[in-house]
């Protein structure tokens, strides 16, 4: 893996990561056990963070060949239905933009982007600026949703961070079967349309809580 992957996984990049929690405070707070929280992250591995991995993989082949980036923008938002996901996603891409514009400050791509890019379109431009492999950026979609999730539980339902550490392997390894063709992916139509209507409305119900720890 590129040091590029490595410094984008890593929760200590200032981009504002630590203000979310992959949706694990939304299930939590909705009633979900903290015993099934093994069970949330392999899920979303298989349904939000090939989404999140597939929009990536096609905005950075856009990036790369001159591509409308808005196309992959229309085209995450479309299997994104939650507003307030949608809205945690942009607000996440801030962060991304504002590092991807100092580090690479001659790196015309980042003024293609669209008015408010969603968090998977501009990870997915840094890539491609940066070249970071494709299959680099499957498994890191995967990781970090993830891995933050994971710092999450142990924030609001404390216990060993070595259980969580192990869900989180068992989380790539569910997909890693798959990395191959989502990598490989370059049509916007194309990216997985894996819904997860739970999420979605734990993250709407979340949104209108006025005591939480966690952004989304």
């Amino acid at each position: 893996m590129s040091v590029v992957a490595m410094l984008l996984a890593d929760a200590r990049l200032p981009t504002g990561g630590h203000a979310y929690s992959a949706g694990m405070e939304p299930a939590l707070t909705s009633g979900m056990p903290a015993r099934d929280a093994h069970g949330l992250l392999v899920a979303r591995a298989r349904t939000t963070s090939l989404v999140e991995a597939g929009a990536a993989v096609v905005a950075r082949h856009a990036a790369v060949t001159g591509g409308r980036l808005d196309d992959v923008e229309e085209a995450w938002a479309a299997r994104t239905p939650s507003p307030a996901l949608r809205d945690a996603s942009r607000a996440q891409a801030r962060g991304y933009l504002r590092l991807a514009r100092r580090v690479w400050p001659d790196a015309v791509v980042f003024d293609d982007l669209p008015d408010r890019p969603c968090r998977a379109v501009v990870i997915g431009a840094v890539a491609a600026v940066a070249g970071l492999p494709a299959t680099d950026l499957v498994r890191l979609a995967v990781y970090d949703d993830a891995a933050t999730a994971s710092a999450a539980l142990l924030k609001l339902e404390p216990r060993d961070p070595v259980d969580t550490t192990r869900w989180i392997l068992d989380a790539c390894a569910a997909v890693e079967p798959r990395t191959a063709s989502i990598a490989a992916l370059t049509d916007p139509a194309d990216i997985p349309a894996a819904g997860a209507p739970q999420s979605e409305a734990w993250a709407q119900a979340h949104a209108r809580l006025t005591q939480r720890l966690f952004r989304a």
